[in-house]
Order: C-alpha cells, then sequence, then structure tokens
C-alpha cells in the first residue's frame, strides 16, 4: 500500500494560499447575490432614451412640413387676389375711330375698334370695317396687322390698365369709374419710351386721340 506523505507548508505561505481562497470565496458569493435583471435594466433604460426622443422628432418634422406649406399657400392667396381684381376687368371693349385717323387704317366712314380682355392674360384687337372682320392678315400698305393678339395686365390702385404688344410696346388706358378704358396718350406717345417710338417708326399706326373704348355689359 502507498503510503501518503504529509506536507509542511511554511507558516507565510499558508497563510497567503488561505487568503487568496478566502477572496476567491467572497467574489463568487458577490457574483451570485447580483440582481439577473441589472444590466437588462440598464440597456433597456438606454434603448429607451431614443424611443421617447422619437415622438418629439416626429413632432418637429411636421411642425416643420406646415411651415413649408405655408408660403405655398400664402401665394396661392395672392394669386387669387390677382384673378379676382382682374376678373373685373374681362371683358369686350370697342369705340367707333374715323378712317380720317390712320390708326384704324381705312378708306372712308368710319371703323369700330375693338379690344377684348380675355381671363387668360390674352388681348385680342381686332378692326371692323363696312361689316368686315379683318384678321391675321396684313395691310397691302402697311406692316401692322388688323386682328392680332397681344397680352394685359392691370394695376387697381393707379386704374391703369396695359396693353402688351407682340413687338414689345405698350399702350396704356386709363380705367374710369363704369370700367370704360381711355388711352393715355401721354403714356403711350412718351418719347422717353423707346420701343413704343421705335414701333411707330416703323410704320405701325399711331394714335392721335384719347379713345374712350366702351365696356360692353
Amino acid at each position: 500500500m502507498m503510503k501518503w506523505k504529509s506536507v509542511r507548508l511554511h507558516p507565510k505561505l499558508g497563510g497567503a494560499l488561505l487568503g487568496c481562497l478566502c477572496v476567491s470565496l467572497i467574489l463568487a458569493a458577490c457574483s451570485r447575490s447580483t440582481p439577473p435583471n441589472a444590466d437588462q435594466t440598464t440597456l433597456s433604460a438606454v434603448e429607451g432614451q431614443p424611443t421617447s426622443a422619437a415622438p418629439q422628432s416626429g413632432k418637429k418634422l411636421t411642425e416643420l412640413a406646415g411651415q413649408a406649406s405655408m408660403p405655398n399657400e400664402a401665394a396661392s392667396t395672392v394669386q387669387q387676389d390677382l384673378a379676382d381684381e382682374q376678373a373685373l376687368y374681362v371683358g369686350r371693349y370697342h369705340v367707333k375711330i374715323s378712317c380720317k385717323d390712320d390708326f384704324v387704317q381705312c378708306s372712308e366712314g368710319s371703323a369700330e375698334y375693338i379690344l377684348t380682355l380675355a381671363a387668360d392674360g390674352s388681348a385680342y384687337r381686332s378692326i371692323v370695317y363696312t361689316g368686315k372682320l379683318f384678321s391675321e392678315k396684313l395691310a397691302e400698305d402697311s406692316n401692322i396687322r388688323t386682328y392680332r393678339r397681344d397680352t394685359w395686365s392691370v394695376n387697381p390702385e393707379d386704374s391703369e390698365l396695359v396693353v402688351h404688344l407682340e413687338e414689345g410696346a405698350e399702350f396704356y388706358y386709363r380705367v374710369d369709374k363704369q370700367q370704360n378704358l381711355i388711352l393715355d396718350l401721354d403714356q403711350t406717345l412718351d418719347l422717353d419710351n423707346q420701343i413704343n417710338q421705335h414701333l411707330f417708326a416703323a410704320g405701325h399706326p399711331m394714335p392721335t386721340q384719347a379713345y374712350r373704348l366702351m365696356k360692353d355689359q
């Protein structure tokens, strides 16, 4: 039979081993006593922070989206207001002009000068002479068409309406209380208006009177 030999440890070494054993037992006991949900609770708290912030971020984006749509709504309102103001001037205006006035380009008698303002901003000028409507044709002795499509705009505050010709020139009218149009000769024939002066110099009939165009009711 094998016999075990007893080992005698040095007193200092034995004390050190005993101390290490005690520390190991204490750490093991602390590890077992730690609540298993501590790490999960901490993790949940960290994950929960962005979750609670998400609705706030969503709210801010909604507010920004609402603010972004406000300028578009404001612009739409302004456009509607302008459309309502222009609607007052939409219609047909006319005046009889003697053929002695070169503005209507007729030989004798008189001609009816007609200006039609459309809701889309188009302006149609035409001349009716002896029951005939001259349309989209060049007069034999002039460079101007007797029926044409131009555009128009209005400044209600100044009671001023402007017909913009295709060539770039402009005819100015004053609007009276009955919504009739009176040609503003001073502005239309202004010498400082180079575009208008160039047009008249090129052969476009130049108005000689402040014609009053009556609006059809």
